[in-house]
Parts: C-alpha cells; structure tokens; sequence
C-alpha cells in the first residue's frame, strides 16, 4: 500500500469497487477515525470525472441528515483523489437481510433511507447505486446511506453521466438506468423498491446469470407476487418497481405517506375456519323432508373447438416477442458495456 496522503494515517484497506478503494485511516487534526475513499487510477486519469468528483465531493459535504453519511474532508495530492467520511463499523443492510429483518424492522429502515433520498434529490442529487452495501449503521442502530461516490446532479452534463452510459449495480439498477437513459429520483425510488423486496422475501424480484440477463429481467418481467402474509406491501412495492418511471411514486414524500397509509397486517385473515355449527335451527313451522340426490354425473355436451395449429400459435408469438428481447439486449448491453456496471 504506497498511498500517502498528508494530514491522515491510513490504516489498512476495508473495501474495494470498481470506482473506488476504502480505507480506515487516522485524520490527525482531529485525531478520529475515517472511511478514507480514493478513486481508482483509471478513473483519476479522466479530467472530466476528476473535475465532477471534486465539485459533487463539495455539494456532499454540504448535506445535512440524519441518514446520509457525513463528509469530512475532500481533495487531491497529486493523481490521488480522495474523499474523508465517517467511519460506521456496524454493518451493513447486506449482512442484517442475511441474518434476517422482521417487515416491521425492514419498513422502518426503507423509511429512514427514503427520508435520506428525499433530501438529496432536494438538493438536486440522484444517488445512482441504492443497495443494502451501501446502507450502513451507526452504534444506535440508525440506517444511514452512503457512497454517494456515482451520484449524479441533476444538471450534470459530462461525459461520464451523458444519455448512454449505465452506471450503477445491474442488480438494483431501473430499467431506465439500464438503457442508459436521462434518469431522476425515481430510478432511486426503483432500487430502494428492490431493497424493499429483498428485505422481505430475502432474495432478489429479478436475477440473471450476468450484468446483462439481469438488466433484462428488470425491463421485460413482471414483478413477482408477495407471499400471502406480505400482502400488505404489495401495493406499495408495485408503485415502487414500474417499469415506466411515470407510474411510481413521483418523490421519496409520496412513498412515505403511502407507508403511513399501510392496511392493518391481515395475517389472521388468511386462515381458513369453518364455520360454527348451531345447535338448532329455527325452520319457521316447515318440517324437514329427505331428498334423492342422484350419484350419477351428467354427461358434458361435446363443444367443437376451433382446431389451432401449434407451430402456428408458436411462431406468432415468437415473431412478436423475439424482436422485443433482442432490441432491448442490444440496448441494455451497449449502456453496460459503455457504462462499466458493476454485477455485485
């Protein structure tokens, strides 16, 4: 490890991206802990970006909030470039869905982040990569978002966040994300939408076997029914995963008084009774009589069906969705390619 920054001790390595590297280091000023983020080489090596990094490392700096991670300190030494932030040993949301989150407690971390989100994209800032990596905790248990390393501003116009690159994790990445598309906080909305999913089915709505089948399920399936007992929150997450951005919810204030409005949990509904049998019935003075009720099955009327070849029906439907598939692979590879997505 030959980085030498002045003004901080660095410790040892604590994570590593494709844009960036972690690092717990010392800032002796204030003698305190910090996540130390430098941008990776390949990256430093574009003005362009290095000029971005810079300018949103200041806009960063400047929020505010309970649940986004703070900014200490940002600049470059040379071909360093590198951002301070506080430092949260208490994992990550990744490890708690692991270990397993009650709805209840997913709900009120999805509430906490998407306060975080509102806030940013007030101040102008889409995150681009929301994903429970990237949700760390304080020592009280408070979910805090960070890593807003590929935020985007909403008035960016560099080369690095133009129309056709997609940059973010295909796994949590909108469908208008993925083409590479202009993209606000709704496509922010969308990947908290899959946390939300993953919180309470414990996997993934939408998974492939790389970058690209996994984009592509994102833009052409259908979002996966909730177990029963979630049923609750099917709505909500049906607003949040749309494939078109106009149908979610139009900010991070919308999907919060949406959670306030949440029915009562039903469980309980979903058990079948039977029903309680009465001891008597009252029959209003008409006497009971016993009736014959014929054990043979009536025979069905044959019904002539329109006899439909099935090379036929086949080719129909594969003439129309084949075309579809292999546009939107096409365009979803491209983004990717050009956008170096990350399949984490």
């Amino acid at each position: 490890m030959n980085i030498v920054i002045p003004g901080y001790d660095i410790e040892g390595g604590i994570g590593e991206g494709a844009m960036a590297s972690v690092y717990l280091a010392t800032q002796r000023s204030l003698e305190r802990k910090v996540a130390l983020k430098v941008m990776a080489a390949a990256l430093a090596a574009d003005p362009s970006f290095c000029e971005r990094f810079l300018r949103e490392g200041k806009t960063l700096a400047r929020l505010s909030h309970p649940h986004t991670v703070t900014i200490h300190d940002i600049g470059s030494v040379g071909e360093l470039y590198y951002m301070a932030m506080e430092y949260l040993p208490n994992g990550t949301l990744k490890e708690r869905i692991a270990a397993g989150l009650t709805p209840e407690q997913g709900v009120t971390l999805i509430r906490q982040i998407a306060s975080a989100l509102g806030y940013a994209h007030a101040q102008g800032l889409v995150h681009r990569d929301v994903k429970p990596a990237n949700i760390l905790f304080r020592a009280d248990g408070t979910a805090v978002l960070s890593d807003f390393g590929i935020a985007k501003s909403l008035d960016d116009r560099t080369q690095f966040t133009q129309a056709g690159f997609a940059v973010g994790t295909p796994s949590y990445m909108s469908p208008e994300q993925a083409r590479g598309q202009e993209i606000d906080g709704r496509a922010d909305l969308y990947a908290l939408g899959v946390v939300l999913y993953e919180i309470l089915v414990g996997k993934l709505p939408y998974t492939g076997t790389d970058a690209l089948s996994t984009a592509l399920a994102h833009l052409t399936e259908p979002l996966p029914e909730l177990p029963v007992h979630h049923g609750r929150y099917q709505d909500v997450l049906r607003k949040l995963l749309a494939k078109d951005p106009a149908e979610r919810f139009p900010d991070a204030a919308a999907l919060l008084r949406a959670l306030d409005q949440l029915p009562a949990d039903s469980s309980q509904a979903t058990l079948v009774r039977p029903l309680p049998i009465p001891l008597s019935f009252d029959l209003a003075g008409m006497t009971p009589v016993s009736i014959d009720i014929p054990t043979d099955k009536p025979q069905p009327q044959p019904v002539r069906q329109p006899v439909v070849t099935p090379t036929q029906h086949n080719a129909v439907s594969e003439q129309r969705r084949g075309p579809v598939l292999a546009l939107a692979a096409v365009e979803v590879a491209v983004a990717l390619a050009i956008g170096g997505a990350s399949y984490w």
